[in-house]
């Protein structure tokens, strides 16, 4: 029979020869988990995902249902609408809704607006939903654009320059208190 008091001291060396290098920690010193930042996060995820099954709706001059088509804003109203987040019916109202965020801090779900081609400078005429933004390629955003260019379709900064030239501001929507 193994002597029981032969593995005790045996472990007990072994077991002082381990550098432990990590520390408990209370709990109470922890890092705590944003909640609120966890379900904005999760928001926005389910909102870019909504907003993806538009993709193709035809765009029409003042449509905002997908029976009917959508224009630019028309689309961001009745996203947002369907996760109860109200915002302004044109693109040039959506300029004030929520609150301005600077282009490196765009998250999923933050609006961006642009001018459009024949407003003046830093007048609001076209608005997207931001899906990713990275310093290499900037933004890529779904939105309903033009007739000829399909409707609501995805776009990115990287492949069409109109969009950077344009850029107006991002606006975050999204606040859960």
């Amino acid at each position: 029979m193994i002597n029981l008091r032969v593995i005790g001291i045996s472990l007990l060396l072994w077991l002082s020869s381990v550098k432990v290098n990590a520390q408990l920690t209370p709990w109470w010193e922890q890092e705590q988990v944003d909640s609120v930042a966890i379900r904005e996060a999760a928001l926005a995820d389910s909102i870019v995902n909504f907003a993806k099954t538009f993709i193709g709706t035809p765009y029409v001059w003042g449509g905002n249902n997908p029976e009917g088509g959508f224009d630019c804003s028309g689309f961001i109203c009745y996203v947002y609408k369907a996760f109860q987040i109200e915002l302004p019916r044109t693109s040039g109202q959506q300029f004030d809704a929520g609150h301005p965020v600077a282009h490196v801090e765009a998250k999923p779900g933050d609006i961006i607006l642009f001018s459009g081609p024949s407003d003046a400078p830093g007048d609001p005429g076209h608005v997207g939903i931001v899906l990713s933004y990275d310093d290499t390629n900037g933004f890529t955003f779904i939105h309903s654009s033009s007739p000829e260019s399909g409707g609501v379709r995805i776009s990115s900064e990287s492949s069409e320059s109109y969009y950077k030239q344009h850029f107006l501001e991002v606006r975050r929507v999204i606040q859960l208190d």
